[in-house]
């Protein structure tokens, strides 16, 4: 069975460098982490999400600051959805499904 944590960072911590960290996906038996974050570019962020396991980046989208929040509420309300899911693969998969607008 899956062990599950999901770290909410964002508004805690906000930009840094350019980047913002928004929340993690941990899977506490294999020790990885989904890490969804964000770059900006101009005004805007471009959203990404970085698989600790296999190293790979996967664009999530462009969002403005004000979407951000909109994207974690819908991300936390879908939480308990994605958290039952049978691995960390399914729950990438999840993740890039989940709309960002």
């Amino acid at each position: 069975m899956l062990n599950i944590n999901v770290l909410y960072i964002y508004p805690k911590i906000m930009e840094i460098n350019r980047e913002i960290n928004l929340f993690r996906i941990v899977d506490n038996n294999i020790k990885e982490t989904l890490v969804i974050y964000g770059e900006k570019v101009k005004k805007d962020f471009k959203l990404l999400m970085i698989n600790t396991m296999s190293g790979e980046i996967k664009n999530l989208g462009l969002v403005n600051e004000l979407e951000i929040e909109k994207y974690i509420t819908k991300v936390k309300a879908k939480e308990n959805e994605f958290t039952a899911l049978k691995d960390l693969n399914e729950i990438e998969k999840y993740i890039l499904n989940l709309s960002i607008n």
